[in-house]
């Protein structure tokens, strides 16, 4: 991913489901930021109308699904 996008409808490390979020690339890094807190219940399904995907492989990275904040290495967010 090489650019910020608003808005983005992100699959959830390779869940059926998907949340809307904000992300911002920072250095070398994605700043994902939902805009609700992030649980199996809360995610949208089925996940077939994504633009990005958010990977926890190989690190994990900063992952605050309560809070709906993720920084994870750049090559971990992937627009489709």
């Amino acid at each position: 991913m090489s650019e910020s996008k608003m808005g983005a409808r992100v699959q959830y490390c390779g869940h059926n489901g998907w949340f809307i979020a904000d992300i911002f690339k920072v250095a070398n890094t994605n700043v994902v930021r939902a805009n609700s807190s992030i649980t199996p219940d809360g995610l949208i399904r089925p996940a077939n109308k994504v633009t990005h995907r958010l990977s926890d492989f190989p690190i994990a990275g900063f992952w605050r699904p309560d809070l709906g904040i993720f920084v994870v290495p750049e090559e971990q967010v992937t627009e489709l």
